[in-house]
């Protein structure tokens, strides 16, 4: 037996709640990520070290945040291929989209190395 999910038929809100758990789920495995960082520091260290991670934890939430903005709007042009019944364009826009993430976590990284320390002075 094969376990299709078909976001064409069905109800909506249903397909919709089954849609959101994992990405909710995702969301507060980074908030929980970033409170057990902020307790460790809060035993250990000092309150410079809670600030500097408490302004990390903020920098690299807007990154991720914007990031998986971009990949939403990837899942649209899939979504449409997939309506339009045109598979052969879903697997060229996967593989445009992989190279694409590639080169931007590249860039993101070099970026965020070397202006680490301005960011932080104006966070």
């Amino acid at each position: 037996m094969e376990n299709k999910q078909d976001f064409m038929q069905g109800s909506i809100p249903v397909k919709l709640i089954g849609f959101m758990f994992p990405i909710l789920g995702a969301l507060i495995l980074q908030a929980m990520y970033s409170a057990v960082d902020l307790m460790i520091v809060g035993r250990f260290g000092t309150t410079a070290g809670i600030s500097g991670v408490s302004t990390g934890s903020n920098i690299i939430n807007l990154v991720t945040f914007s990031v998986g903005g971009l990949a939403m709007g990837v899942t649209v042009l899939i979504g449409r291929y997939l309506g339009e019944e045109r598979s052969d364009r879903i697997g060229q826009a996967i593989g445009g989209v992989i190279c694409f993430f590639l080169a931007l976590s590249v860039v993101l990284t070099v970026l965020l190395l070397v202006f680490a320390r301005p960011i932080a002075v104006l966070m």
